[in-house]
């Protein structure tokens, strides 16, 4: 049975979110008849909703008489603190729209949860127990009553507007011309403030990441947290901060490249494997469990 008074349990507060695939609690039929669906996400840096981003797509395909609404900052706030994500973003609760702009499969945006309906967000989940590196957006469609060959297209998604892709292929053309060009996301802060790694990790990593370079010849646009480069290329390196453009312009351009390498984040890569090839090193080592994307090669 669920329990419709644990909507928003921080996590810390349960040993395990979701239910193992064992179970046989799934979604009410008499929510899924009534066809009015909200997504919600209880974490909300850029990298958390853009992993649920192709959700109202797959919605629609199996429930296609279905309406999907999406919370509104304004919503959002009500129920969580901006604190947890404040060091990434000047207001987190943006990347809802910053992620879902233009998407044909969302309906609108609620400012209110309507009284006496149930939100089934992100701990609504079905695990496998004997394997953890199953992405969330499976595990929350499962519970969705989802088949497996219904949510094999789950990469995350992004849908730019016409001026958007004009203003985009504008700046690459004035960075590249009509050359190929990589991107580079070596974001090493969160490495480094991070006491799980060593120097000595860090340093190990740094390499991969030069091996990698030297393995492709392309030119590099890169982002780095303080715009500085350590690494080593006899092509063209730019710097995307040295460009005024918003970050749905930035993440046009990375969609444009030949490929992308660097540090596992998701306004950096994470949002990127449909598009093209992301060659990442995860955030933790070991096992990437719920955000690993199919398709994204990881290197460590």
């Amino acid at each position: 049975m669920v329990l419709y008074n644990e909507y928003f349990q921080p996590a810390s507060q349960v040993s395990k979110l979701g239910y193992p695939n064992t179970s046989d609690v799934r979604i009410p039929l008499e929510y899924l008849k009534n066809g009015q669906f909200i997504l919600f996400r209880t974490c909300h840096s850029y990298g958390d909703w853009v992993l649920l981003s192709a959700i109202p797509r797959l919605l629609k395909q199996k429930y296609p008489n279905c309406v999907v609404a999406i919370p509104s900052p304004e919503c959002i706030a009500k129920y969580f603190s901006p604190d947890n994500w404040l060091y990434k973003h000047d207001n987190p609760f943006n990347n809802v729209i910053e992620i879902f702009k233009n998407n044909p499969y969302v309906d609108g945006m609620i400012d209110e949860i309507p009284q006496g309906v149930p939100i089934y967000h992100d701990h609504f989940r079905i695990y496998d127990p004997k394997n953890a590196d199953i992405p969330l957006i499976q595990q929350m469609l499962k519970f969705w009553r989802f088949e497996d060959h219904e949510m094999e297209d789950c990469l995350p998604e992004l849908y730019w507007g016409e001026e958007e892709i004009e203003e985009g292929n504008q700046l690459i053309k004035q960075m590249f011309g009509e050359e190929e060009f990589g991107f580079l996301y070596v974001d090493d802060l969160f490495f480094i403030q991070n006491p799980e790694y060593s120097d000595e990790r860090i340093e190990k990593k740094r390499e991969v990441i030069q091996q990698e370079i030297l393995k492709h010849d392309l030119n590099w646009l890169y982002y780095t947290h303080d715009g500085s480069f350590r690494y080593k290329t006899d092509n063209k390196v730019l710097n995307i901060k040295d460009f005024k453009m918003s970050l749905r312009i930035q993440n046009y351009i990375k969609s444009q490249s030949k490929l992308i390498i660097g540090h596992q984040g998701g306004y950096g890569t994470d949002c990127m494997p449909r598009y093209t090839q992301c060659n990442i090193i995860p955030l933790w080592p070991g096992t990437i469990a719920e955000h690993i994307l199919i398709g994204t090669y990881y290197l460590m």
